[in-house]
């Protein structure tokens, strides 16, 4: 449930400090937001793939959801509408993931895997 919330903490993080200073003092954009966004997709799936004990087929499939679900969530923050509408438009796209993600898991899968998003989330 929470593994957008936690992407877009992660993506800000390291949209943040990817940025660099060259020798003229000019600041650089990471050149492909989407390849950063794409390893920290596999760096989650991988993860989670030890914690539930997931196949690597459904291991490939929640990475890609991960990713798929990176670029939306990118582009509504990288969006010109209010804080408000940010926040609704995020809400829905983890709510989508979420029913993705239960096509995947197994049931006891989902609830660990919701557990472990909000453990995260809490700092535990």
């Amino acid at each position: 449930m929470r593994t957008l919330s936690i992407l877009i903490v992660l993506l800000i993080c390291t949209l943040g400090t990817a940025q660099t200073k060259t020798d003229d003092t000019k600041i650089e954009k990471p050149k492909n937001e989407a390849k950063i966004l794409k390893q920290m997709a596999l760096e989650k799936a991988i993860e989670l793939q030890k914690e539930l004990n997931l196949t690597i087929r459904v291991s490939k499939a929640l990475e890609k959801n991960i990713f798929n679900y990176s670029l939306k969530a990118n582009k509504v923050l990288q969006s010109n509408v209010s804080a408000k509408e940010k926040s609704k438009s995020l809400s829905n796209l983890i709510y989508f993931q979420n029913e993705e993600l239960k096509k995947i898991f197994t049931v006891d899968q989902f609830y660990k895997y919701l557990s472990l998003q909000n453990a995260y989330v809490a700092g535990y």
